[in-house]
């Protein structure tokens, strides 16, 4: 492989590592200054080898919308979540999220209700995570997850089906209250 190959491949990888979310093949063409979306499938095709040939606990998996994610195997999850550093998200941030993608699409005004004032904040920073996208709709605003949000928690596109994942997926968590209280769980 020649130096320049190496050093645009090494590049896509910082790329990858540095964005920490799903990211389109148009973005990478741009960062890495390439003439078409195909040179950078090329190079992600070249990394996917060279992570499968090493055994890495890496993969990067490609998504709908011509995007692609470099992200830990399931596998190693629960090994390295025991040594994370930091969560993405805190508790607070988390919850409303999960009210959100509960209740999609739900006015800003109702997930402030649920939530409390600090939905503000969380809102704000969760829209700069790119996990949720906030539309004027009139006076209030309109709140949906994005397909980055779909993407990361391996969550189905169709808001109905992800609905019926995230139920389940709260019933595992044992989380008996999906309706933005903060009560603890009634003993049965």
């Amino acid at each position: 492989m020649d130096g320049k190959k190496t050093e645009r491949l090494a590049k896509l990888e910082a790329i990858l590592y540095a964005s920490g979310r799903p990211i389109s093949l148009t973005t990478l063409c741009a960062h890495l200054k390439l003439q078409n979306e195909q040179e950078v499938s090329g190079l992600i095709a070249m990394l996917v080898e060279r992570y499968e040939h090493a055994g890495s606990p890496l993969e990067i998996k490609a998504l709908p919308e011509d995007r692609v994610v470099l992200q830990l195997k399931p596998e190693y999850t629960k090994q390295a979540t025991k040594v994370s550093m930091k969560p993405l998200l805190t508790a607070g941030p988390l919850k409303t999220l999960s009210y959100v993608a509960y209740n999609q699409p739900i006015e800003q005004k109702d997930v402030v209700i649920a939530r409390g004032s600090q939905a503000y904040s969380h809102l704000r920073a969760l829209e700069n995570m790119g996990l949720i996208k906030r539309q004027k709709q009139g006076r209030t605003r309109l709140i949906t997850t994005t397909p980055d949000f779909a993407d990361y928690l391996g969550l189905n596109h169709d808001r109905t089906a992800m609905r019926r994942q995230l139920r389940s997926l709260f019933r595992r968590l044992e989380v008996s209250e999906i309706d933005g209280k903060d009560e603890p769980p009634e003993p049965q």
